[in-house]
């Protein structure tokens, strides 16, 4: 464990600034607690709520019944269902949930609350191994629980980022404490792992693997390449082959054929900036002092979100790996300023630098959120359960492009949900948004659904301009006399279902319909 270098006999103010940075590496400590405190406040409170959080939850639900129905998770894009372009993963560790707890959003939160805590807890184990202060690594964590409330509270929703984030500090950890083979080959396999949540993980494994090929621990180097490029390599081969190469297309090839967002790349330093500009001066710091496979692996975690963000599609997510690799940091610099400092005055202060910044940082994300707001209501619950008991009312199948999670819930087969048939439809290799288009345009001719519900007036996304010769869009919104704030996603895009479209000549009235959904009418009633 390091010890304090004084050089030179003690000044009459040494004790005095020792006792200072230690003061506020437990200031900074008892901080993330209470970030912490916070964060499972609201996550607890809402992991049972039965509707989506966040808007792509829905698909990731999907995903999962689809693993446990024995389903291909990778298949050609049509109107029924498009995946999220993501490895499996977090899907296969949700399924596995799911089978315990059963295939609601409830597993799937459990997977990222778990993933989160256990991300939290291995970045305060790092921090502390590398510094020996557990205040520091306290102060680490909750640096990065507090951007929970930077982000649009993202660590507990049902979606890949938080199960990422974890393996991504497990592979540093694991790189970092690895003395034989057996160590290494298991830092390859999380690595490996990493990717296999998601692909801009990549970056960390090669990276990390360049800084440790080049020093003294080459040999056990080249056993983390082989066990990650191994897991890659079948991973990849079997999936692909099982898939028809979509597993390679929606995986590797599909982000590669987006466009680039000219705003974004200012977004990503706003958005750092804003969370954690006092922090990522804080982790300035200490930075030249950081071993080199962590300032790697935090400069890939940097990249990774750069990356992500500024593709078209890009989201507040993408920063996640980012603020992960600036709580380390300045962990870092937290733990190991006191061991730094000199005999000169101004350096013996240098020390509570780091801990006056992260306390600072921390606080000030903390004292602006209201957890209220991100708890969906008794009235929200209530919203959802009417409209999905007049889905099953209106029977057949009813599309919700923008939440297929409704239609499983009322027991009917989903419609692909238009954030991911997006994805498809905007990239530059247009053959897989032709199959999307040509079996969109297939399903409106013969009146596939027995109604469409969207939250814009047009048809949906990849759905033919002539939807209105096979389907009349009801004069009536849906959900019109309940209040606007209800029944929205309190994370990521706020949508919420609006429009009604009826097939023409169906013999079901819009007034009955809309009645149906929003529970003014019973069955058997019009």
């Amino acid at each position: 464990m390091p010890q304090a270098a004084w050089s030179g006999p003690p000044g009459p103010d040494q004790p005095r600034a020792a006792r200072a940075a230690r003061a506020v590496r437990l200031a900074a400590g008892a901080a993330g607690v209470a970030a912490l405190a916070v964060y499972l406040y609201v996550a607890l409170s809402r992991l049972g709520y039965p509707f989506a959080l966040e808007w792509l939850e829905g698909n990731s639900l999907v995903e999962v019944r689809r693993i446990l129905a024995g389903q291909q998770l990778y298949t050609a894009p049509g109107v029924g269902y498009v995946p999220d372009g993501y490895p499996p993963l977090y899907f296969a560790v949700a399924a596995a949930a799911a089978r315990v707890l059963g295939p609601s959003y409830l597993a799937l939160r459990l997977v990222s609350l778990v993933s989160s805590l256990a991300c939290f807890a291995l970045l305060a184990a790092l921090v502390r191994r590398e510094t020996g202060s557990l205040a520091a690594g306290a102060g680490a964590a909750g640096l990065l629980v507090a951007t929970y409330f930077a982000t649009g509270t993202w660590f507990d929703v049902a979606r890949v980022d938080s199960l990422f984030l974890a393996l991504s500090v497990a592979g540093l950890y694991a790189v970092r404490r690895m003395r034989g083979p057996r160590g290494a080959v298991a830092a390859g396999v999380l690595l490996a792992a990493v990717a296999l949540t998601k692909q801009t993980g990549l970056a960390e494994g090669v990276v990390v693997l360049a800084v440790v090929l080049a020093g003294p621990h080459r040999r056990l180097g080249a056993l983390v390449a082989l066990a990650e490029a191994a897991v890659l390599a079948v991973t990849t081969l079997v999936l692909g082959l099982a898939s028809g190469g979509w597993y390679v297309y929606y995986v590797f090839a599909l982000m590669g054929q987006h466009s680039l967002t000219g705003s974004s790349f200012g977004w990503f330093w706003t958005a750092l900036a804003s969370a954690l500009g006092l922090a990522a001066a804080a982790a300035a710091l200490g930075a030249r002092r950081v071993p080199r496979e962590l300032l790697a692996g935090c400069a890939a975690l940097a990249a990774e979100g750069y990356a992500a963000l500024v593709h078209s599609g890009g989201g507040i997510n993408d920063v996640l790996p980012a603020y992960l690799a600036v709580a380390l940091l300045a962990g870092l610099a937290l733990g190991r300023a006191a061991t730094g400092a000199g005999t000169a005055r101004w350096s013996r202060w240098v020390a509570v630098v780091p801990g006056l910044l992260i306390v600072a940082q921390t606080a000030w994300l903390v004292s602006g959120f209201r957890p209220a707001q991100q708890v969906p209501s008794a009235a929200d619950q209530a919203v959802g359960e009417r409209l999905v008991a007049g889905l099953r009312a209106l029977g057949g199948t009813v599309a919700v492009p923008a939440d297929p999670g409704l239609s499983l819930l009322a027991g009917q087969a989903p419609a692909a949900h238009q954030d991911a048939a997006y994805d498809v439809l905007r990239a530059s290799g247009q053959g897989a948004a032709g199959r999307f288009r040509a079996s969109a345009a297939q399903a409106v001719a013969v009146r596939r659904f027995s109604a469409i519900i969207t939250d814009d007036p047009g048809p949906p996304t990849g759905y033919p301009a002539s939807l209105g010769r096979y389907y009349q869009r009801c004069p009536q919104p849906l959900l019109a006399g309940v209040p606007a704030a209800l029944f929205r996603p309190v994370a990521g895009v706020s949508v919420r279902p609006v429009y009604l479209w009826l097939p023409r000549g169906g013999g079901r009235s819009c007034n009955d319909a809309v009645g149906l959904l929003d529970g003014t009418v019973k069955e058997g009633r019009s």
